[in-house]
């Protein structure tokens, strides 16, 4: 196995199926030596290197764990290195425009598998890197009309093998859905974030601390989330801003009746789908 970006979300991979299977010789790929070293001591990769083309020659699977706008790059790097039974996936945030890419750099060499474990934390790095991060986590799975099967049951039962549950949708369906529950989100929290004056943030709480977050995440793979999957955030956004012009107007008409519903409404449904999480 070769993991291309051995963070947190990479890093996390490596530990886990050293855990599952502690045969299986993993190549990390990054793209400073210092945080290699570390991945080499904490023992989610066998190998290092700092080109990707050098570290995929004997991969039976690939996988993509840099910021979604890197994959490009890499996928070009290893396209020629690749072995003919092997398969690749990933971990982005975004899946329409990365299997088009994946289809235009690789063509018919290797299949590539989308995916997209919904696990994680706002802190960066290996060093936060743990081998229970998958563990009852959903993690989608997109593959297209051209993914040969074999290659996705191949990545539906990697993840079954990390304790995850897989769930498939078309990249496209992901794109949208992320941008609800997952994208907008966090460009709220850090909006919210920017909000308060310099003398407010004193008087803050704990509704603040966890509403804002996500707004700790890192900045270089947010970046590539926003302009990867533009078209869905920007429908998300005009959707929420119509919801928002909507509260607007309970609170300038006074409306105590209305202002009340409107919060019933997403208690009830925060309890009926989240309980008490």
């Amino acid at each position: 196995m070769t993991i291309i970006g051995v963070g947190l979300l990479g890093g996390s991979v490596g530990l886990a199926i050293k855990e599952w299977d502690p045969s299986v010789k993993i190549a990390g790929v990054g793209r400073r030596q210092a945080g290699m070293d570390e991945a080499l001591a904490l023992g989610a990769i066998d190998t290092a290197h700092l080109d990707s083309a050098e570290a995929v020659d004997q991969a039976d699977l690939v996988i993509l764990a840099t910021p979604v706008g890197a994959f490009e790059a890499h996928l070009r790097a290893i396209a020629s290195r690749l072995k003919p039974s092997v398969v690749i996936t990933d971990v982005g945030s975004t899946k329409a425009i990365v299997a088009r890419v994946a289809r235009r750099v690789l063509g018919s060499k290797a299949p590539f598998v989308g995916s997209h474990p919904m696990a994680g934390s706002e802190q960066k790095g290996v060093a936060f890197a743990r081998p229970d991060l998958f563990c009852g986590a959903t993690c989608i799975i997109t593959p297209t009309r051209l993914t040969p099967p074999r290659a996705t049951r191949a990545v539906e039962a990697l993840w079954r093998a990390l304790d995850a549950r897989t769930l498939r949708m078309t990249p496209t369906s992901h794109d949208r859905a992320m941008s609800r529950v997952s994208h907008l989100p966090h460009a709220l929290s850090s909006l919210l974030m920017m909000l308060p004056t310099k003398g407010d943030l004193p008087i803050t709480a704990g509704g603040f601390r966890d509403t804002t977050r996500l707004a700790g995440g890192d900045p270089e793979m947010w970046r590539d989330i926003f302009l990867t999957n533009r078209n869905a955030i920007l429908s998300a956004i005009d959707t929420f801003d119509e919801s928002l012009m909507q509260l607007r107007d309970l609170v300038e008409l006074g409306d105590a009746q209305g202002l009340e519903k409107f919060f019933a409404a997403a208690k009830k449904r925060r309890r009926l789908t989240l309980g008490n999480h």
